[in-house]
C-alpha cells in the first residue's frame, strides 16, 4: 500500500520546503511531488537528474479558420471575455483571454471555430539519489494550477506503483487555496509548518479547518520560534484545540538561510540534523 504525506503551510517563507528537503534526504526510498507548481523551489535543493518532461494541456481554447470566416461577428458579440479581435484587415482571431467556454464555436453559423489544446505548462520526472521527483512549472498567468498538481500526484502513483515504492512525499503549496486541496486529496499524514508569528498562527488556523474537513490527521514543527514565547504557548493552545501534535521545534536562526543559499538543507547542519531525524521517525516510523 502507498503511503502519501504531504508537508503544508498556512503562508509562504514558513519554511516548509526546506524541510520537506531535508526529510527527502534523509529517507532511503521514496516518491517526491512538488506540489507548488506556481514557483517550484523544491528542484533547487535537491540533487536530479530529469528523466522527461512533457507538457500540460489545461483546456481546450477557441481557434478560428480565417479562410472559412465570413466576419459576421457573432463570435465577438457573445464573447464575455473579450477574447476575440478584430484586426484591420476585418479578420477575427482569439487572443489570450479565452477561456474555453465554446460559445463562440456553438453560434459560429459556419463552424469554423474548433476547439484546440492550450498549453499551460510543463511536466518533469526526475531522478533523485533515493527515488523520484514529479515537479512541473506552470506557465505565469495560467489557471488550472490544481488540475496541474493533480495530474503530477497521478503520475506519482503511477511510478510508485511500477517502482515498487510505498511512500510518496508531496511539497505542497502554501496556503488553502484549490491548489492546497488538490494536494491534500487522499493523503494519509500531513506535516504542518507553521511560523511562530501571528500571521503564521492566523493561516494555520485556516489549514488546520481545512484539514479536519477532509479528516486528515496532522503533526506540527513549529519553525523561527523563540522571539515571542507568549505567542509560542498561544500557538501550543491553538495547535491542541485543532488536534494537531506538536513534534518539533526549528529555532529563529540565521545561519539557516545562509545555508540555504548554499544549496545545504537541515541536515547539513550538525545542531538541526538530530530534529530531522527525530521528525522522520515520527511520521515514517517504519522507513
Amino acid at each position: 500500500m502507498i503511503r502519501q504525506i504531504a508537508v503544508m503551510s498556512g503562508k509562504g517563507g514558513a519554511g516548509k520546503t526546506s524541510v520537506t528537503a531535508a526529510l527527502l534526504k534523509l529517507l532511503p526510498e521514496v516518491v517526491a511531488v512538488d506540489g507548488d507548481v506556481n514557483a517550484s523551489n523544491l528542484p533547487i535543493l535537491l540533487t536530479l537528474q530529469k528523466l522527461s518532461e512533457s507538457s500540460y494541456y489545461a483546456m481546450d481554447v477557441a481557434h478560428i479558420d480565417t479562410e472559412s470566416c465570413t466576419r459576421c461577428g457573432r463570435c465577438a458579440e457573445i464573447c464575455a471575455f473579450n477574447a476575440i479581435d478584430l484586426d484591420e484587415q476585418g479578420n477575427y482571431s482569439v487572443n489570450d483571454e479565452c477561456e474555453g467556454c465554446a460559445a463562440c464555436a456553438w453560434v459560429c453559423p459556419e463552424k469554423c471555430i474548433s476547439m484546440v489544446p492550450h498549453c499551460s505548462g510543463t511536466k518533469y520526472l526526475s531522478q533523485l539519489e533515493n527515488g523520484f521527483l514529479l515537479h512541473a512549472d506552470l506557465i505565469p498567468g495560467e489557471d488550472n494550477s490544481g488540475k496541474l498538481i493533480a495530474s503530477i500526484r497521478k503520475q506519482a502513483r503511477t511510478v510508485a506503483t511500477e517502482k515498487s515504492l510505498d511512500l510518496i512525499l508531496i511539497d505542497g503549496p502554501p496556503g488553502t487555496s484549490c491548489q492546497a486541496i488538490s494536494s491534500l486529496t487522499g493523503v494519509d499524514m500531513v506535516l504542518a509548518v507553521l511560523e511562530e508569528s501571528l500571521s503564521g498562527l492566523s493561516d494555520y488556523r485556516r489549514l488546520a479547518k481545512l484539514m479536519e474537513s477532509f479528516r486528515i490527521p496532522h503533526l506540527v514543527l513549529i519553525n523561527k520560534t523563540g522571539i515571542d514565547p507568549e505567542l509560542g504557548k498561544r500557538i501550543e493552545t491553538v495547535v491542541a484545540e485543532n488536534g494537531g501534535e506538536i513534534v518539533a521545534r526549528i529555532p529563529f536562526d540565521m545561519e539557516i538561510p545562509r545555508s540555504l543559499s548554499r544549496r545545504e538543507t537541515l541536515l547539513d547542519l550538525p545542531a538541526y540534523r538530530p530534529v530531522i531525524e527525530n521528525l522522520c521517525e515520527k511520521l515514517f516510523p517504519h522507513s
